[in-house]
C-alpha cells in the first residue's frame, strides 16, 4: 500500500513540475515529415532556446522570493523537545537551538536521571519601521523587472526566428526560379542549330545562369544550417518550411506607434521596475532609524523524568538598531536611484530612434518592392512570347539571365520588406497587424 501512494504522489508530483515549467513557454511538438510554418517555427523556438529557457528560471527564481517575502508578515514559530543528562555543580542554561532552558543542580541526583523538556515560541514582528512591507514590494518589483527581461529576450528569438526563416524562404523561391529560367532556356535554344563559334558563346552565357544554380544551393544550405540554429535542433536534422512569399503592405502611424512603443517595450517595463526596486532600496535605509516591536509567546512543559511543570511567558519588546553606516548606504542606494533615471531617458530616447529607423526602412522597403512588383509582373507577360520571337538562341539565354535577375530583385524587395515589418514589431513590442 506504500509502494502505491509513493508512485502516486511521484506522478502527481513530475505532473506538477512539468506545468510549472510551460508556464511561461508554448510546448509545441511536429512531425518532421510536415512542412514548419513561420507560426510554428516561432513555437519551436521559443520551446527551445537556451537563452529564454534561462530567463525562465529567473523568473520562478523571483517568484519564490517573493513568496519567502511574504513569510515576513506570518509569526516564527518553533517547536522542540528534549532530553537532557546532566551532572551539575551550578546552574546551566541549555543553548537556544536546544530550548534555552535552565537547569539547577539537585542534591541525590542519579546518573539515570533526565530532564525532560518540551515546547512551542513563537515571535510576531507588529512593527518593522516598514522594513517588510518594502522587502515584499522588492520581492514584487524584482519579479516584474525579471518578466519584463523574459519579455525581451522572447521578442529577440521572435526576431531572429522570422529573419533565418523568411531568408530560408526566399533561397527557396530563388532556387526554383533559377531553375526554372534554365530550364526554360535551355529547352528554347535546344530546338534551333546554331553555327559553332556561337554555340560557344550561348554555352558560356548558359554556364553563368545555371552557375546561379549551385551557388543558390550552396547558400540554401547556410541558410539550413541557420535555421536549425534558431531552433536550436541537432545539425544533423531535416526541416521543410512553408509560408507565403508575396508583398503585402502595411499601414502604420509613426506617432501612434512610437506611443505604444513607450508603453509595450520590456525594456523599458525593465527599467521602470528597477527604478521602483531603487525607490524601494531607500526606503529600507531610511527605515533603519524606526525601531522593531516584537511579541514572543512560549510555552514549555518540563520537569526532571516528567514533564508535570509548565510555564508560560508573553513578551512585548522593543528594539531598536544602531548602524555605522547608516548614512553611507542611504547615499548609495540614492546615487544608484539616480542611475537609473538616467539610464531610463536614455533607454526611452534609443526606443524612439529604433521605432523611427524600423519605420524609415518599412517605407522605403515599401515603395521599392511595388515598384519591383510593376516591373516583375511586365516581365512575366513578356517572357511568354520569347519562343515565338525569332530571336538569336544568345540573345533568348541573356533575356532568360535578366528575367532571372528581375526575378530575384523582387523576391529580395520581398525578403527586405517583411523583415522591415519584423524590426518595426520588435521596435514597438507588438505585431502590427493586431
Amino acid at each position: 500500500m506504500f509502494k502505491k501512494i509513493a508512485a502516486f504522489s511521484l506522478i502527481v508530483l513530475i505532473s506538477l513540475c512539468n506545468l510549472f515549467a510551460q508556464k511561461y513557454r508554448i510546448k509545441y511538438s511536429y512531425d518532421d515529415n510536415d512542412p514548419i510554418s513561420l507560426e510554428n517555427a516561432i513555437r519551436l523556438a521559443l520551446e527551445n532556446n537556451y537563452e529564454l529557457l534561462l530567463t525562465e528560471q529567473d523568473v520562478i527564481i523571483a517568484e519564490q522570493r517573493l513568496k519567502e517575502a511574504k513569510f515576513l508578515y506570518l509569526p516564527q514559530i518553533s517547536v522542540n523537545a528534549a532530553a537532557t543528562a546532566y551532572n551539575l555543580d551550578y546552574p546551566a542554561v541549555l543553548p537556544d537551538n536546544l530550548g534555552l532552558r535552565l537547569i539547577m543542580p539537585e542534591t541525590g541526583h542519579r546518573g539515570d536521571d533526565f530532564f525532560y523538556g518540551a515546547g512551542v515560541q513563537a515571535t510576531q514582528y507588529l512593527y518593522t519601521g516598514g522594513r517588510t512591507s518594502s522587502t515584499v514590494s522588492m520581492a514584487n518589483a524584482t519579479l516584474k523587472e525579471a518578466l519584463s527581461r523574459y519579455e525581451a529576450v522572447k521578442s529577440s528569438v521572435i526576431y531572429k526566428t522570422k529573419e533565418a526563416f523568411l531568408n530560408y524562404l526566399f533561397l527557396q523561391n530563388k532556387e526554383t526560379l533559377i531553375k526554372d529560367a534554365a530550364r526554360r532556356a535551355r529547352k528554347i535554344i535546344s530546338k534551333s542549330g546554331s553555327e559553332k563559334w556561337r554555340r560557344i558563346l550561348i554555352n558560356a552565357e548558359m554556364s553563368v545562369l545555371e552557375g546561379e544554380i549551385g551557388k543558390t544551393e550552396e547558400e540554401l544550405a547556410a541558410s539550413h544550417l541557420k535555421m536549425l540554429n534558431a531552433l536550436n535542433k541537432e545539425i544533423n536534422s531535416k526541416i521543410h518550411i512553408a509560408g507565403d512569399f508575396i508583398y503585402n503592405p502595411v499601414e502604420v502611424d509613426l506617432a501612434k506607434i512610437t506611443l505604444l512603443a513607450m508603453e509595450l517595450r520590456p525594456e523599458l517595463k525593465s527599467a521602470l521596475y528597477k527604478l521602483e526596486m531603487d525607490n524601494i532600496a531607500v526606503k529600507l535605509s531610511l527605515a533603519k532609524r524606526y525601531p522593531d516591536v516584537i511579541l514572543g509567546l512560549s510555552y514549555d512543559r518540563l520537569g526532571r523524568n516528567n514533564l508535570t511543570d509548565e510555564n508560560f511567558q508573553a513578551t512585548l519588546a522593543l528594539k531598536l538598531p544602531l548602524s555605522y553606516d547608516f548614512g553611507t548606504q542611504l547615499k548609495q542606494k540614492q546615487a544608484e536611484q539616480r542611475q537609473t533615471v538616467l539610464r531610463r531617458a536614455a533607454i526611452e530616447d534609443s526606443i524612439r530612434v529604433q521605432v523611427r529607423e524600423a519605420y524609415n526602412k518599412l517605407m522605403y522597403w515599401q515603395g521599392e518592392v511595388s515598384a519591383r512588383a510593376d516591373k516583375w509582373e511586365k516581365m512575366n507577360k513578356e517572357i511568354s512570347d520569347v519562343e515565338n520571337s525569332g530571336l538569336e538562341n544568345i540573345d533568348i539565354v541573356k533575356i532568360f539571365d535578366y528575367y532571372y535577375k528581375t526575378g530575384v530583385s523582387y523576391l529580395e524587395g520581398v525578403k527586405q520588406q517583411m523583415l522591415a515589418i519584423a524590426g518595426l514589431e520588435l521596435a514597438v513590442g507588438q505585431d502590427l497587424r493586431l
